[in-house]
Parts: structure tokens; C-alpha cells; sequence
């Protein structure tokens, strides 16, 4: 019970008593308190003041507004920045501008340099330090290897340093080398008693140079400078270089000279005055604030803008221009699509990035504006930039002579400072250039020419070379490498001989005899042909084995497929007059033509002896595409050269291929299935999918010409050519394209990546209308009533589908019933609509030219459907 007794004095409870309590606990814990706000507060203010970090932004590049991503889009044309820097010992030097800034090394690997009349790139810079030691000797020392010379005792910040910088403690690691490259100043390496030291000075003793080209190779001059040396003293070089006030990081290593006119505030400049001698000097970048200059696409500029109100784009459309751009005008349409000919060349002036129109000044040559200089607002999609004026903003560039006999006296009235530099943006016509000497000048862009693209740097692999070397590698599954070598003279043998036998045995009746003679040339064997159609083997054939007698046996149990009838209608010859079809008539899906002489893989050949099984694959795949190839696309296979076929799909309707007609050429190698067929497309010079190349590459990874995994890939066992095709209807030429770039399907739902999305159909629609007019006057061989008999039933639809277009419709909302799309409610670019309208006069005068009736009350419009 004692337990539980209470203390009478502790029951009494006043509010006086509680009162004393706080104040006296309030005096005591008061200081701790304000101590603990204040310092937490410091730390918040800190936390919040790195992190908030800016957009950096280099000059020349794209940024949209944040609040409009899906607007017009600008280009960075100048920066201006200020920095907070931080000393090794923690002091901050606040609101130092940008311009005020040195490297801690004048030449650093990968700078340009230049040297005479030679320009070349920085391999590797060799540091010169002077190091006083403990007892007092000092030397100068060519450091060649970093471990020659090391920090003692290196911490973290010493470890982030990647160069020497004054009042820096070092250790000479290896005496014996360190020796060999030094240089006595005080004393020498006999009295020398300690390995220890400061640095009072670090500089760049030696330049390793590539050196890439001359003035004189570049102007095609007989007498051609001799090659300096690789290694070359700082003082020789003349560092080519611009924008370098506004491309510091955060954490990069800086000196500052001339404190008092750094922008920094007197108090800084005092305190780094009370660092004293043997100060390094060394900054680290520990903030940065930038204002940027934006030139929009409107001809607008924005100065003083805040990085943060913009945003970086990093996937810049095909027909996004700019003020001052050199430009081109594509003709509309040519006979051959392949070889594109360009008009007049222009300047642009503004650009109506939502309506894709452009405003160029017409007239520009070598000699500036002449003859009638007219400005006129142009499609977007009827420009491309200049190729020969086209710069990127830094690219080094090179000053041309007018002509060879000028070139001596080019040599000799002209500086070589002045014939290096950097490209530095566009003006008033012309070009704007920062030399080596850091003059700053304006020049026509025909007396420059970027150094990559003068020296051919890029070269890539011919399309053709990529094709063979694909075709002439061979590569076997690990049945066929515990079968024995390909390279066996018995298993080759062995492997065409069951090979005849197969097709003696199962396909006599279902092949002509040229396809015969084909098979017999690839595999190798002679063989004449008996009465019946079968083979008959010469008696100095080798016996086949009982066991590989009966397999083929055992294969000709199976069913046959169905006999393959050549197509009865021939193509119609050629004549004055244009036919016109009283009613379409049925192009089967499937069949067998002739020859095949315009095949693309007509010559390819691949390996002289194909595999075993390849014919009974070939046989398969015929079957498949015979059974079940789908309405909108059709095959041709080659009763010469059973491993050639011909393929067409026929756009779909909801995307900007629809009516269209796209041709593929593919060839079966010699280790197929084992290898995914080749596949070329008939482009006629015009790339409309990302996919399909102007050269004819097909960009699809069940062909493995593209990275994929699992049923993406080409698998032996159960990939078909059917395959392959169905692919390339409903993944290639699909209803938004853009998106097929690699990479690009992380836009999907953004808005620059919908407005781009949009901008490429369009312009996928207009490349496949010039598609349509190039198909019709070269049809690919065996299909020429097929294209006719197809637009005679598809051009009133198409035609319908344009006016809508013209109208406002957006590209791929038409139906195959003619009706919008319920969900479209949006409009195409004005841009878009001045260039079809361009094109389709020339479109329908192309359809009447063959005979068709363009007019949607046709009768044999949509019988195809």
C-alpha cells in the first residue's frame, strides 16, 4: 500500500508554479534553441541554393517555350553568364562574369590548332612544372608520365585535379626518370636530399598535334607545306576556339586574372588579395546563372530570357527552317524520282512553324542577291536546306580561293588566322565567322566550307558492299556443325545430291524445266531430263546411300502442293493509246511468272551450293504465300530463279500510305532458313518511312537488320516470308511512322512529339503521291496491268481524299468508305496544302495520261475496294 501513497506536497498543482517551470526552463534551453533554428535554417538555405540548378545551354541550340512545347521553336544565338567560384580552401567568390575566366591550361586534347598554313587537333599536352623542394634545390621538370611526379598525401580534392597547379605539395615517385627530364635551377640532383616539394609554377611545356590538312592541300596547290613535327611548343600554336565564356559547367577548374574587373564585389577582390604568396589560384566552378538570346522562328528575338522558361529539343523535324537559312526549292515532281532537281535558292526570312510556311528571299548566288529578288511564302515541304551552305553552329571552317591559278596569290596575300575559324551563325545573307585571330566577319557562304566535309571525313559503307557481305557470310546452327564442316567436299556432295534427289522425286510435275536448270546449276550436279519431265541422273553420279534413299522416299509421301499455274494474261505491249479497261480484271495473288531480268538480287548469287532443305523450304514457302497471302498484297515468284521474289503491298486506308503501291525484292540465300531472306525496297530515290531507306536498305529486325528479341527476330523454325511481308504492311507502313525511328516511341503522347508526328505524315503523303506518279511511268517488271488496273480502281478515292485534304482534313482520317474518321477534328498545315495543291494537277494529269478516270463517279472506281 506504501506504493501507491501519494505525496500530498506533490498533488498541489498551481499555474504560478507551472509559469516559473517554463521561464526557468525557456533561459536555459533558449540559446541551444536559437542556435539549433539558425544553423538549421543556414542549411535548408544551402540545400535550396544547390539545388537550384539551371539548364545549361550551348549557342546553336533548338528550345521550345515550356508553356507551348508544341509552338514555334527558337535557337540559342548567344549566352551571357556568371559564376560563383570556390577557392581550395572554401571561400566563395560570387557573381564573377563568364568572360573573366582562364583554363588552367592553355591547350587541352581535342582543341583545333593552328600552326603556318597547317590545322590540326591536340592528341595529348605534356606539363611543364617547377617544383621547389623541402632542402631547397629547385628544378623544372617535363612531366611525360603522371606518375613521375604525384600529390603527397592526396585527398579527395587533389584527386579530382587532374593538373598541377602552384602551391601544391608533390613527391618526385620516380627519382631515377624524374632526373633525366629535369632541369636544375637552384642546386642539382647530387646535393638534392629530399623527394618533396611545392609547385610555384605549372604550364604546358609540350603539344602533341594530329595534323590533318594545309592550306595547300585544301586549294589544290602544287607545292604542298611540309608536315610539322607531332610534337610542337605552346608558343608555336594558335588555339582555335569560340564560345568558351559560355560553355562552363559546374565543377570545372578555372584561374581568374584581373579580379578588379571580373565583376566580382571589392570584398572579394580583397580577400583573394589576403591569400598571399604561394596561393594557387585555382577555382572550382560552384554555380552558374545564365541568360540566354533566342532567335524564334518568326524572326523574333528574345533577349534576357530565363533558362527555365525554356525546354532542350533534341529531335528536330525534316522541315523545321530558320531565319537567315540558305535554302532550296525542290521541284515538284521528276521523271526521275531518283535524281531530284533542285530550282532556285533562297534565304529565309520567317517561318509560320503551326502552318509549315516559310517566307524565302529568292535570288541568291555567288554574287549576293541579283536579277529579280522577290520574297514569297513557300511549303515547308518544297525546301531543304542548302547542302553546299550548311553549317553547324562552332564547326571549323575553311576559306576557299575563287579558282586554282589564284592560289599562290592567295597563299601570299592572305593570313592563315584568317583562313581558320569557326562558324558563328547566319547574317543578312550571308555568313558570320570568327577567325583564328578572333576577327569577327561576315562572308558569303560560298568562300567557306566546313573542314569534315572537305576532307570527306564521313565515308559511309556503299549499301551494295553492305548487301554482299551480308549474303557471302554463312552462319550454321549446331546441328549442321556436328554434321561435319560446310567446308567438306563429302558433305557438300552428299547434300546436293540428296538435294536432286528430293526434287526428282517430289517436284517433278510441279516445276517447269527451267526451274530445273536452275536448281541443277546451284547445286552443282549434271543431269539430263527423261521424257516425263523427271531427272535423270548421269551414270557417273555417285550412289546414295539406303538410309538417305529412303528419307526421300519418305518425303515424297506427302502431299503435294497444289500445281502452279503461270499467269494466262501477258503483260499489254506498249502503244500510242491509252487503254482503258472496260472492267478490272483479276491479278492473282500469288503466281509464276517467266523470268525476271529487273530482279534487284538478279546477280546475287550468294554461295555456289545451297543447304539441305532449302528446296523443301523454298516449296513451303511458295505454299504459304499461295493459301494465304491477304487481299492487299501480291507476290510474283520466278520459274527461273526459284530463289527470287517480288512483292507488292498495298498502302492501308487511316494511314498517309493509303492507295499506295510499295514494291520489295527479296532473295532466299543459300543457308536459308537458316538465314533470314534479303530484302530490297524500290524507293525511287524518295524516303518516306524511317524504315525504308532511299537506297532500298529495309530497317526491320525480323530481318535482323535491326536489334530485337524473342518472336522480333528471325527464327529458322518458324519465320516466314509471309511473315516478314505482314510486318511490313503493320509495322512499317503503319498510320503514325514517325514514331518508327529508333528511339522516338518514348515521344508518344508528348507534344513535340505529336506535332512531329503529324509534320512527317504529311510529308509521307506527298512522297507517296510522287511514288505513284514514278511507279507509273517504270512499272516494275510483271506488274505493269497490276498498277494500271490498280489506280484505274484507286485514283477517284485518291483524288477525293486530296480535295479533303485541300479542305482541311487531316492526313490518313479518310476511310475506305470516303468518311472522316469520327475521332479527326484536327486540320492540316496550310503548308501541306500549297504543295498539294502544286502536285495535283501533276497527279491527275499523270492518271489521264494512262487512260484513267480520275472522276469518283468512275464505275470501276473501288471494285478493288
Amino acid at each position: 500500500m506504501d506504493l501507491f501513497m501519494i505525496d500530498s506536497d506533490t498533488d498541489e498543482y498551481t499555474e504560478s508554479s507551472d509559469s516559473e517551470e517554463l521561464e526557468e526552463r525557456e533561459t536555459i534551453f533558449s540559446g541551444h534553441a536559437q542556435d539549433i533554428l539558425t544553423s538549421l535554417d543556414e542549411r535548408i538555405l544551402k540545400i535550396d541554393d544547390f539545388l537550384s540548378f539551371e539548364r545549361g545551354f550551348s549557342h546553336g541550340d533548338i528550345v521550345s517555350h515550356i508553356s507551348d512545347p508544341s509552338g514555334q521553336l527558337g535557337r540559342v544565338v548567344d549566352i551571357d553568364m556568371v559564376v560563383d567560384l570556390e577557392s581550395q580552401s572554401g571561400k566563395v567568390l560570387r557573381d564573377v562574369n563568364s568572360k573573366r575566366l582562364v583554363r588552367v591550361r592553355s591547350f587541352m586534347a581535342g582543341d583545333y590548332v593552328i600552326m603556318g598554313s597547317w590545322i590540326g587537333r591536340v592528341n595529348q599536352v605534356i606539363d611543364l612544372v617547377k617544383v621547389v623542394f623541402n632542402d631547397g634545390t629547385k628544378c623544372e621538370i617535363l612531366v611525360k608520365d603522371p606518375d613521375m611526379l604525384v600529390p603527397v598525401m592526396p585527398g579527395w580534392y587533389e584527386e579530382m585535379i587532374q593538373f598541377y597547379y602552384p602551391g601544391q605539395c608533390v613527391r618526385m615517385k620516380n627519382a631515377s626518370t624524374g632526373s633525366k627530364t629535369a632541369k636544375w635551377l637552384c642546386g642539382d640532383w647530387g646535393t638534392k636530399n629530399s623527394n618533396e616539394g611545392t609547385v610555384c609554377s605549372a604550364e604546358a611545356g609540350l603539344v602533341q598535334v594530329y595534323w590533318i590538312s594545309s592550306l595547300s592541300r585544301v586549294w589544290g596547290s602544287c607545292k604542298t607545306d611540309p608536315t610539322p613535327s607531332s610534337l610542337q611548343e605552346p608558343k608555336n600554336l594558335t588555339l582555335l576556339s569560340c564560345f568558351q565564356d559560355a560553355n562552363w559547367q559546374l565543377g570545372d577548374w578555372c584561374t581568374l586574372l584581373d579580379m578588379a574587373s571580373a565583376g566580382a564585389p571589392k570584398s572579394s577582390v580583397k580577400m583573394v588579395k589576403n591569400y598571399g604568396q604561394g596561393s594557387s589560384g585555382i577555382f572550382t566552378i560552384s554555380k552558374t546563372r545564365t541568360t540566354i538570346d533566342v532567335l524564334w522562328q518568326n524572326g523574333l528575338v528574345s533577349v534576357g530570357m530565363d533558362p527555365r522558361t525554356v525546354a532542350p529539343i533534341s529531335n528536330l523535324g525534316d522541315h523545321d527552317f530558320w531565319p537567315e537559312q540558305f535554302v532550296l526549292e525542290k521541284a515538284i515532281a521528276s521523271e526521275e524520282a531518283c535524281t531530284p532537281k533542285f530550282q532556285r535558292v533562297g534565304v529565309v526570312k520567317k517561318v509560320d512553324a503551326l502552318e509549315r510556311t516559310v517566307k524565302v528571299k529568292w535570288g541568291r548566288n555567288q554574287g549576293g542577291f541579283v536579277g529579280d529578288v522577290k520574297e514569297e511564302t513557300m511549303s515547308a515541304y518544297e525546301l531543304v536546306e542548302h547542302p553546299d551552305f550548311s553549317f553547324c553552329v562552332g564547326e571549323v571552317v575553311v576559306r576557299l580561293v575563287p579558282s586554282l591559278d589564284k592560289v599562290e596569290e592567295a597563299k601570299s596575300g592572305f593570313d592563315s588566322l584568317l583562313c581558320f575559324g569557326n562558324f558563328v551563325g547566319h547574317k543578312e545573307g550571308g555568313v558570320k565567322v570568327k577567325w583564328a585571330n578572333g576577327v569577327l566577319s561576315k562572308v558569303d557562304p560560298f568562300e567557306i566550307c566546313g573542314l569534315e566535309r572537305l576532307l570527306d571525313i564521313v565515308s559511309p559503307q556503299p549499301v551494295s558492299e553492305v548487301i554482299t557481305n551480308a549474303t557471302d557470310s554463312t552462319r550454321f546452327t549446331d546441328e549442321q556443325e556436328d554434321q561435319g564442316s560446310p567446308d567438306d567436299p563429302k558433305i557438300l556432295d552428299e547434300s546436293s545430291y540428296d538435294c536432286v534427289e528430293s526434287l526428282r522425286k517430289a517436284t517433278a510435275r510441279l516445276f517447269p524445266k527451267a526451274a530445273f536448270d536452275f536448281l541443277s546449276d546451284l547445286f552443282g550436279r549434271p543431269h539430263v531430263l527423261n521424257h516425263s519431265g523427271m531427272m535423270k541422273e548421269e551414270t557417273n553420279n555417285q550412289v546414295v546411300g539406303s538410309t538417305e534413299r529412303q528419307l526421300d522416299a519418305n518425303e515424297t509421301t506427302k502431299p503435294e502442293p497444289k500445281k502452279l499455274q503461270k499467269e494466262a494474261a501477258k503483260p499489254n505491249e506498249t502503244s500510242d493509246l491509252p487503254v482503258i479497261y472496260a472492267k478490272p480484271r483479276e491479278f492473282k495473288r500469288f503466281d509464276v511468272i517467266d523470268e525476271c531480268t529487273d530482279h534487284y538480287f538478279t546477280n546475287q548469287t550468294g554461295s555456289s551450293l545451297v543447304k539441305k532443305g532449302w528446296l523443301k523450304k523454298i516449296q513451303q514457302e511458295w505454299s504459304i504465300l499461295e493459301n494465304n497471302l491477304p487481299e492487299s498484297i501480291y507476290v510474283r515468284a520466278c520459274e527461273e530463279r526459284m530463289d527470287l521474289l517480288r512483292a507488292c503491298i498495298i498502302g492501308a486506308a487511316g494511314t498517309p500510305y493509303h492507295d499506295g503501291l510499295f514494291f520489295f525484292d527479296i532473295f532466299f540465300p543459300a543457308d536459308y532458313p537458316h538465314e533470314p531472306p534479303l530484302v530490297h525496297y524500290h524507293s525511287g530515290g524518295l524516303r518516306l518511312n524511317p524504315n525504308l531507306y532511299e537506297s532500298g536498305k529495309v530497317c526491320l529486325s525480323l530481318l535482323n537488320t535491326w536489334t530485337g528479341s524473342g518472336t522480333e527476330v528471325w527464327d529458322p523454325k518458324s519465320s516466314t516470308v509471309l511473315q516478314v511481308l505482314l510486318s511490313l504492311q503493320a509495322l512499317v507502313l503503319n498510320e503514325k511512322p514517325y514514331f518508327n525511328e529508333a528511339g522516338y516511341d518514348k515521344q508518344v503522347g508528348r507534344a513535340d512529339g505529336e506535332k512531329n508526328s503529324v509534320t512527317y505524315n504529311e510529308n509521307a503523303f506527298l512522297l507517296s503521291c510522287k511514288s505513284m506518279m514514278y511507279l507509273i511511268q517504270k512499272p516494275p517488271k510483271h506488274f505493269e496491268d497490276f498498277i494500271r488496273e490498280h489506280f484505274t480502281c484507286h485514283a477517284p478515292r485518291l483524288i477525293t481524299a486530296c480535295k479533303a485534304y485541300l479542305d482541311g482534313a487531316q492526313v490518313g482520317s479518310l476511310c475506305k468508305n470516303e468518311e472522316l474518321f469520327g475521332a479527326c477534328h484536327k486540320s492540316c498545315s496550310t503548308g501541306f496544302k500549297l504543295m498539294l495543291a502544286k502536285l495535283l494537277p501533276k497527279l491527275v494529269s499523270t492518271f489521264t495520261e494512262m487512260g484513267i478516270d480520275c472522276n469518283p463517279s468512275n464505275p470501276l472506281a473501288h471494285v478493288s475496294g
